[in-house]
């Protein structure tokens, strides 16, 4: 018998999240509850347990990222294009 999981992720609403232990753009997180992995969550797509960081000071969920407005310019980079993926099931 065979049997397959899919994986449950969710995708994070803030573009400018970096994973604390490597710094690279993450977009999702595993989350290993929905779908009963026995492995530990993990960060989409360098693969590490660690928390996801914003880079953004003043992004907000209704007006994005407003850091030029509030603070003149934006010193955190942008993530890679394409970086926002829609769907939290693979």
């Amino acid at each position: 018998m065979t049997h397959t999981r899919t994986h449950v992720y969710v995708t994070f609403a803030n573009p400018y999240l970096r994973c604390d232990l490597c710094h690279a753009w993450v977009t999702r997180w595993h989350n290993n509850d929905k779908c009963g992995c026995i492995e530990e969550c993990w960060l989409e797509p360098c693969s590490h347990n660690a928390e996801a960081v914003s880079a953004c000071p003043s992004w907000n969920p209704v007006d994005g990222c407003q850091c030029q407005e509030h603070l003149g310019r934006v010193d955190h980079g942008q993530p890679a294009a394409g970086a926002r993926q829609d769907g939290d099931q693979t």
